[in-house]
């Protein structure tokens, strides 16, 4: 088989390395959504970012935790910053170890996920599939001895 070959390693790695990451994610998802805390909370009408590399900005929320400590951050997730109105109710979905990890209680990152995953997926079989069916006709055609092509 030809060096060319080789090239078909950039999809294969990298529908595994997506298809591992968006796992690890759904796993942490899943995790939060069985485990964390839900409160109801309210839209303060700001928007922040929580990243420091890029600017993307999300809803400031504020809500009161179980224990009486109030909280106020932008909560990152599919919603855009200007998607939901001042004052609007929204849950919230949080561990009370760790505040800073809040997210709004929607479904839109475990849809994510699973989309992510399945198209990790599809690459790294697809190319698979392709090499494997490669090999398959070139050693048809050589009765058993592959040559360089």
């Amino acid at each position: 088989m030809g060096p060319l070959w080789l090239l078909a390693l950039i999809p294969f790695i990298a529908g595994l390395v997506l298809a591992t990451s968006q796992v690890l994610q759904l796993v942490t998802e899943t995790l939060r959504r069985s485990t964390g805390t839900v409160v109801d909370a309210t839209v303060t009408g700001h928007v922040a970012s929580n990243e420091a590399s890029y600017a993307v900005l999300h809803p400031v929320v504020s809500w009161t935790a179980p224990d009486g400590t109030a909280h106020e951050q932008a909560l990152p997730d599919e919603v855009g910053a200007h998607a939901l109105q001042e004052g609007a109710r929204v849950r919230v979905r949080f561990d009370p170890a760790h505040p800073g990890l809040a997210a709004l209680d929607t479904d839109g990152r475990y849809r994510s996920c699973v989309a992510w995953l399945w198209a990790g997926t599809v690459l790294w079989a697809g190319t698979l599939a392709v090499v494997v069916g490669r090999m398959a006709y070139v050693l048809n055609e050589s009765n058993g001895y592959a040559r360089l092509w």
